[in-house]
């Protein structure tokens, strides 16, 4: 096999010695590999758009942005791997995959491969999420250099932070051309999130169609409610959280509160807020308003056999 590896040196504070590792064992399997670090955001799309032979399979060495960079790059017909020794690695739990180098480069050697149909958020594709309201808060927030210093905690420094803000805006949120309001909303191919929370049990990344959650009450201790819910695997049971199925979805700000007051978006008697975020695949990925569709055709993503 001809691999292309995109190493990420800042995912999970930097992991070289288990690269080398997996690098070896990849060799050792008699499998030629191209090696890259990538500089900057969006730098592995920019380096896997410049190449004119990718090989048979580029490994994502990082996290779910890096994943997420690989995509963006990919060519048709290219298998797609991870090593993951990111700060979550949700996809890596939603596939099962190995932590450890030797065993997850033998699933890129002699793994199988899975499709697994990718979606698009306002043109620009991702695996496993993306999220608006509460949920793009927090990851629009979190501070990077606390994050390669302490992980997920960083997350959970963020999400105690933005709790405040829950509820000061609602999204429409049409899901198939059905309209529906909410106060924050997730939209994910997966069951999991964060790592090892169970986000959804109606999801299946295997199969070709989107789950999106609608959180559809306000207040902090509706939002807390559902913090606990998620951690227990819950989430969709609890009074308030919609879920349902879609192939495609558009999300725009509805309204502002101003005070005690719900104004609508635009009315002149009330200053806007700056742009409201969006992330994907848990970095930042821009501004409302989104569209955000499944793709047509399916990656073949490396999975134990």
């Amino acid at each position: 096999m001809n691999i292309t590896v995109i190493f990420n040196p800042t995912a999970g504070g930097g992991r070289d010695r288990r690269l080398r590792h997996f690098i070896r064992t990849l060799e050792q399997g008699g499998a030629r590999v191209r090696l890259y670090h990538t500089r900057s955001p969006g730098d592995a799309i920019r380096y896997l758009k410049g190449l004119e032979d990718q090989g048979d399979c580029v490994v994502a060495a990082g996290g779910d942005g890096t994943v997420n960079e690989v995509l963006n790059g990919l060519r048709p017909g290219v298998a797609l791997a991870l090593f993951p020794i990111g700060t979550a690695n949700v996809l890596a739990k939603e596939l099962g995959l190995p932590r450890h180098p030797e065993a997850a480069a033998k699933v890129v050697l002699s793994g199988r491969s899975l499709p697994v149909t990718p979606a698009t958020l306002n043109g620009r594709r991702f695996m496993v999420m993306c999220g608006v309201g509460y949920d793009a808060w927090v990851v629009d927030q979190v501070d990077l250099i606390l994050k390669r210093r302490i992980g997920k905690l960083a997350y959970a420094l963020s999400m105690i932070r933005q709790l405040a803000r829950y509820g000061k805006v609602s999204y429409r949120v049409a899901v198939d051309g059905r309209p529906l309001d909410c106060f924050s909303a997730v939209i994910t191919n997966g069951r999991y999130y964060g790592g090892s929370f169970v986000l959804s049990r109606q999801a299946n990344i295997a199969r070709a169609k989107l789950q999106v959650l609608l959180f559809q009450r306000s207040g902090v201790w509706f939002l807390l409610g559902c913090l606990v819910a998620l951690m227990l695997g819950r989430l969709e049971r609890r009074d308030g959280v919609a879920s349902v199925s879609a192939e495609k979805v558009t999300v725009e700000v509805s309204r502002y509160l101003a005070g005690s007051e719900v104004r609508p978006v635009g009315e002149a008697a009330w200053p806007r807020p700056g742009p409201e975020p969006i992330q994907a695949d848990g970095d930042p990925a821009g501004w409302l308003p989104a569209e955000i569709a499944l793709e047509n055709q399916a990656v073949l993503v490396r999975v134990p056999q």
